[in-house]
């Protein structure tokens, strides 16, 4: 079946296929996560790349799209998080998911520059986890995808003093200095400064005496399903429930803003934040195994 780049007005049938793997657990994987091709376009422009460099599809011979497989990275980045392939009931258990990946991880050595690639896949995928691992792919861990699909209550600050707010853009270094300190990725300040004021991010904080204590950054691209990117506390006020209380503060704004659930993702080891994001109503939706392996 022929494979060759994503084009605009794949955008229907792709977000088609996306959503009807979504229905399914045995289907989950991490990406795509897509609805509708609103989302698919808001992905790629968060992440300031173009779909049609970074997406295949299979075309089938009435011309109708069978099959994607892709790529999510940063601008240049050698390093990328694997769209799995999906097909359409009707192509499946052909051999399409293969050869899709199969072209996909070609694209991605020759003609994109990438050298490292991470999936996502549900652990009840079984046939998807063969196909990975028969490619190459290892598994390394496992995270769950928790979800929340009531409005959070509207929590007062646990801690005397403490107050929360909506992030203005003069935080911007001392949010910085907290999300470094919490040992989170690599960010410079301007990227800190842009997601400030992009329209795709919600940043909240907690003030004691003045100063940032805790912080929450909420991906809103996709405004009926955000994304709780971050949630940053000092040490001084952790296990004190500043970081819940935050988030269902944080979260119940975006409800009241047209928010319809709210997703987030974590270690199975993190104990502690499992626990606290129960409180404001997460609970488990997905496990999936994460899988990484090089390409030439």
């Amino acid at each position: 079946m022929p494979v060759r780049t994503f084009q605009p007005e794949d955008a229907d049938a792709v977000a088609a296929l996306s959503a009807d793997c979504l229905r399914g657990e045995t289907d989950f994987v991490l990406n795509p996560l897509w609805e509708t091709p609103a989302e698919l376009f808001a992905e790629f422009q968060r992440h300031a790349i173009d779909p049609t460099e970074h997406l295949l599809v299979a075309e089938a011979g009435d011309g109708q799209v069978a099959g994607v497989s892709g790529f999510l990275r940063r601008p240049g980045a050698a390093m990328a998080g694997l769209v799995a392939p999906i097909v359409s009931d009707e192509e499946r258990g052909k051999g399409l998911g293969g050869e899709l990946l199969r072209a996909t991880l070609a694209h991605g050595a020759d003609k994109l520059g990438i050298r490292f690639v991470v999936a996502g896949i549900g652990t009840r995928n079984r046939a998807g986890y063969s196909l990975l691992t028969a490619l190459g792919f290892r598994p390394v861990r496992q995270h769950f995808l928790m979800r929340c699909d009531e409005p959070p209550g509207d929590p007062a600050p646990p801690v005397d003093g403490l107050t929360f707010e909506l992030a203005a853009a003069g935080d911007a270094g001392e949010l910085l200095a907290l999300y470094h300190a919490c040992g989170f990725e690599e960010r410079a300040p301007e990227a800190m400064d842009a997601m400030l004021v992009d329209g795709r991010h919600l940043h909240t904080v907690a003030r004691h005496d003045g100063r940032i204590v805790a912080f929450t950054e909420i991906e809103t691209h996709w405004p009926r399903r955000v994304w709780v990117a971050f949630v940053g506390v000092d040490p001084e006020f952790r296990a004190k429930g500043v970081g819940s209380s935050l988030v269902a503060w944080a979260l119940r704004r975006q409800w009241d803003a047209g928010a319809e659930s709210a997703l987030l993702l974590l270690s199975p080891a993190n104990r502690t934040a499992y626990r606290a994001y129960e409180k404001v109503g997460f609970r488990r939706h997905r496990t999936f195994d994460v899988l990484e392996r090089a390409l030439p």
